[in-house]
């Protein structure tokens, strides 16, 4: 399982980005391996591709984000990824927080 969240860091130290569309980068961590990719957010640096898009063609499963916009929110509907709501804590903490079964998933009301 590929879970991804947004960033302006590049480790699992880092924060989650508020906005999820306006993070530099992605971090995806592989449950399994426990390793971690960053990935360049194409949006922030000017090319076409969509984060829902990229993290899609990357394999990921779920997201922990604490907003996303509408768009981002259906296209990942559209993709079965599932989104969660973050905590205030880092990625890594995220992440195990997810794995405890302790994050809610996001819902509309999340969405702006």
């Amino acid at each position: 399982m590929q879970i991804a969240s947004a960033t302006n860091g590049k480790n699992l130290e880092a924060k989650i980005a508020f906005h999820f569309g306006r993070a530099e980068n992605y971090l995806i961590y592989d449950i399994k391996t426990k390793k971690f990719k960053v990935h360049q957010n194409p949006e922030f640096f000017g090319k076409e591709e969509l984060p829902p898009d990229l993290l899609n063609r990357f394999g990921v499963n779920v997201v922990i984000a604490f907003s996303l916009g509408p768009k981002a929110f259906d296209k990942f509907k559209q993709y079965g990824i599932k989104l969660y709501k973050a905590i205030e804590k880092n990625i890594l903490e995220n992440i195990k927080a997810f794995e405890r079964g302790e994050l809610r998933q996001l819902e509309k009301q999340d969405i702006y």
